[in-house]
């Protein structure tokens, strides 16, 4: 079963991958609380997306499994902002410590090339 958008959402949501302005996705989390008989998560528990691996009063703790993070790793680039909108995003960050920078220095200048290659 292909997984829906909003079930690639929640995984990419629990690995930490869902910056769309990411060049790659670098999972740093794996978890997911939910409430207690959430169902949209059981679904995805019984697609083997993902596995409760703890309960307490309130919730239930979830992870991916190996096939939930394969889909949400692959997913990463159905969100992934464009090359030209990183780039910008980038020029705008490196801009905080440069104020009067323009976006032409910014794509010209050979000291930024490290910054653009970021993007």
């Amino acid at each position: 079963m292909k997984p829906t958008t909003e079930q690639l959402d929640t995984l990419r949501h629990m690995l930490g991958i869902n910056d769309r302005y990411a060049k790659q996705p670098r999972p740093y989390r794996d978890y997911y609380a939910a409430p207690r008989g959430d169902v949209a998560m059981w679904s995805m528990a019984i697609a083997g997306l993902v596995e409760r691996h703890a309960v307490d009063r309130y919730y239930d703790w979830y992870r991916t499994t190996e096939a939930g993070r394969a889909a949400a790793l692959a997913s990463h680039r159905q969100i992934r902002a464009s090359r030209e909108k990183r780039r910008y995003r980038k020029f705008l960050e490196v801009r905080d410590a440069w104020p009067e920078m323009t976006f032409r220095q910014f794509l010209t200048d050979p000291e930024l090339r490290e910054a653009r290659r970021g993007a």
